[in-house]
């Protein structure tokens, strides 16, 4: 069913969307992602895409990962030990993406913002990682455009199957 806040898919979008996320609301975005995906460390605002409202409080985040690494910077320690990584890609690489308010366009707003970004920094692609255990996310993607890449055991071993997922930046 259809949020009824949302009267068109295509034109529901946060105030502003940002990256890198400035120094102000960093506190904020980096809470919301921890909330939803934990972790230790501080956040790179320069690997982090942030959606705000017309008053400026954060109201979604995304983190992003290529070769150099990750929002969150995280010392190897023992999550780095059991950590796999998916097959190594070109693309730039979503690193979660968590929001206040599902279903009012700010998830699609933030990763059409990454695609652009993407596109400007010269990566091929925009790529997901998402557990298989998670339909939601799973639809929210094939929805966007991406489609399946291949699955396997990644991330941390409690996290089960994970799918990866891509999609062109010029799609």
């Amino acid at each position: 069913m259809r949020n009824p806040r949302q009267a068109d898919r295509t034109s529901v979008s946060p105030a502003r969307i940002l990256g890198p996320i400035p120094a102000d609301v960093l506190p904020d975005a980096a809470a919301l992602w921890r909330d939803s995906f934990g972790g230790r460390g501080d956040c790179d605002p320069t690997r982090g895409l942030v959606a705000l409202d017309g008053q400026g409080r954060v109201t979604g985040v995304m983190g992003l990962r290529d070769g150099q690494g990750g929002f969150l910077r995280q010392g190897a320690g023992w999550r780095g030990w059991l950590y796999r990584p998916a097959p190594p890609t070109r693309d730039l690489v979503i690193d979660g993406i968590a929001v206040i308010d599902r279903r009012a366009g700010l998830g699609r707003a933030l990763v059409h913002h990454a695609l652009l970004l993407a596109g400007q920094r010269g990566f091929p692609g925009l790529r997901a990682e998402v557990r298989q255990s998670n339909p939601g996310a799973l639809a929210f993607y094939r929805a966007l455009g991406f489609h399946a890449e291949c699955r396997g055991r990644y991330g941390m071993p409690w996290w089960g199957q994970v799918q990866v997922l891509r999609r062109d930046v010029d799609a």
